[in-house]
């Protein structure tokens, strides 16, 4: 059996309060959500390490990603990068600055997991991949456990375990079905040829929460008490250290859980604790009426928890629900997300369109912007709404399902600081110096240097291919800030020669990136050391260089 709870969802009147149409105490919305009886939360524990995990960027291939680094919690949830230059995917014409382009989320450089080694592809590299679609929001997803997870519902409520082939779950286990697919994604967090037993073997060894700061009180005495993930596990799972992908899924989505928002205005007056502010009346009555927005975003989810094709762009560009289902009746059709928060979760849409509330408004006022194959969902109608009442729905949307917790990092929505939110680690420094093409290599310097980091990647690229090239370390860069000139060494250095104490070799590929993993120790005595780094490559037509030249300088800062 599953644990459900029974909604009374009533329309709201056009023109009267929110209180008055929503007088009974059983229409807000629900909390806790569905859970499924086999991953019910016994222990409070579990849902702490689901916190720490859906944080944890070492889940990541490189140490650059965790879950949440899509799924902010200030920002509705969702990925507040997306407005990034660099976080735009060129959509399904594949080329950069058309229409069909997509505000999505970046992930990972492109990498190979066998091997160590960075792997050039034709849209991105060396920059980060972004993915096609932007990252839909984690608050409140667990309303949707029973329906499926993704803007196409592809994650659904029936949850096989990668590691043991079985059915885990059969209902309502969307979010531990969800929970498995970015970890290994090559484009989100995993690098090609990830799998589940490298991660878990990972884990097993790893520091927790070794790359964040400003942990939360809670999380803050979880790892004091348990220091290391085999032990969290067990704390959690009765005593039981392993660590599988299957707990790891059933934790992040116990942690998804708890993530609800339903402390907006809106959810204070559906809840009856504080009547809805007057000025937001003319717009929660358009909301309900005449701009028919609960058409869809029914209340109190704020979502009918379906799929609608809202003619957002041509069905062709993405098919959407039918990419699950294989019914051409659900082509082009999108997860209706919930309302809440969404003025924090700018730019909005699966595909990022809208920067603004104003501009999503103007979208449904119109009535959508394609309906080339005649599947227009029924409710998208021109609307015709004047000026001033968009500006009564920009007001309500943007202020009257605003849940300031969310806003405000408040419990449950507390979290750690990402180490990619802070400033890069390894600084470039330097000039680089020509190849016989008169071209430039560049460095790939972006993983952070942590003790203990078993992935530390240092990489180069647009460096002339199927040469010999070798990464040089040495304890000093260069003082003067200009490269080191020395008639003994003809290729500039941004390194001092004689403080030189590591020369590793390796070849540039047919793509012109050369990669050297360097696994670090988890040793206390290297914390704190500053080493700087250059790349040196092989080029006969490199006349002027004696048939060599080199990279810009990095200077790495082991933590």
């Amino acid at each position: 059996m599953i644990r459900t709870f029974t909604l009374v969802v009533a329309s709201l009147a056009v023109g009267v309060s929110a209180s008055a149409a929503f007088a009974q105490a059983d229409v807000p919305l629900p909390n806790p959500a569905e859970y499924p009886d086999e991953n019910l939360p016994f222990f409070v524990e579990q849902e702490t390490l689901g916190k720490f995990l859906f944080w944890e960027e070492q889940m990541g291939g490189d140490n650059t990603m965790a879950c949440g680094t899509c799924h902010i919690h200030e920002a509705g949830g969702s990925d507040p990068r997306s407005v990034d230059a660099d976080s735009v995917h060129p959509g399904a014409d594949g080329l950069f600055g058309t229409d069909d382009d997509v505000r999505g989320s970046k992930g990972v450089v492109s990498f190979d997991r066998v091997g160590g080694q960075f792997v050039h592809e034709d849209t991105f590299f060396p920059n980060v991949l972004v993915t096609g679609r932007k990252s839909p929001p984690s608050i409140n997803a667990a309303y949707f456990t029973s329906i499926g997870v993704f803007w196409d519902g592809r994650a659904t409520q029936e949850f096989t375990g990668p590691q043991s082939g079985q059915v885990e779950l059969m209902f309502a286990g969307a979010l531990e079905s969800q929970a498995v697919g970015p970890p290994l994604s090559d484009v989100e967090m995993g690098g090609l040829n990830q799998t589940w037993e490298q991660i878990v073997t990972k884990l097993a060894g790893v520091k927790p929460m070794a790359l964040a700061t400003n942990l939360p009180p809670d999380m803050a005495d979880f790892l004091a008490t348990y220091p290391t993930y085999p032990l969290m596990f067990a704390a959690a799972y009765s005593g039981d250290q392993t660590i599988t992908a299957e707990k790891i899924a059933m934790a992040i989505a116990n942690y998804e859980r708890t993530l609800l928002s339903d402390q907006s205005p809106l959810d204070r007056d559906l809840n009856g604790s504080e009547p809805l502010a007057a000025e937001y009346l003319p717009g929660l009555a358009l909301f309900n009426g005449t701009a028919n927005c609960s058409a869809c975003h029914t209340l109190p989810f704020a979502s009918d928890l379906s799929f609608h094709n809202i003619g957002l762009r041509p069905d062709a560009e993405d098919i959407g629900l039918e990419a699950t289902t294989g019914s051409p009746l659900d082509r082009a059709k999108f997860k209706t997300p919930i309302v809440r928060n969404v003025a924090e979760r700018l730019p909005l849409f699966h595909n990022g369109q809208a920067d603004t509330i104003a501009e999503l408004v103007d979208f449904y006022d119109a009535g959508g912007d394609f309906n080339t194959e005649g599947n227009l969902d029924a409710n998208m109608l021109v609307l015709n709404l004047t000026e001033q009442e968009k500006a009564d729905l920009i007001l309500f949307l943007t202020e009257a399902v605003t849940d300031p917790r969310v806003v405000n990092n408040e419990h449950p929505f507390t979290r750690p600081t990402l180490r990619s939110e802070l400033p890069q680690v390894n600084t470039v420094y330097g000039v680089a110096s020509q190849n016989g093409a008169a071209e430039l290599p560049g460095v790939l310097a972006h993983i952070p240097p942590n003790i203990g980091n078993q992935e530390f990647l240092i990489g180069v690229h647009n460096a002339t291919a199927n040469m010999p090239a070798a990464l040089a370390f040495a304890w000093d860069d260069d003082p003067a800030g200009t490269p080191y000139v020395d008639p003994r060494y003809p290729v500039p250095l941004n390194i001092v020669p004689e403080t030189l104490f590591l020369l590793l070799n390796t070849t540039t590929d047919a793509f012109g990136v050369a990669t050297v993993a360097l696994p670090l120790p988890a040793d206390p005595l290297i914390q704190g050391l500053e080493v700087y780094a250059q790349w040196i490559i092989a080029d006969p037509t490199a006349v002027a260089t004696g048939g060599l030249y080199g990279s810009e300088g990095v200077a790495i800062p082991i933590f």
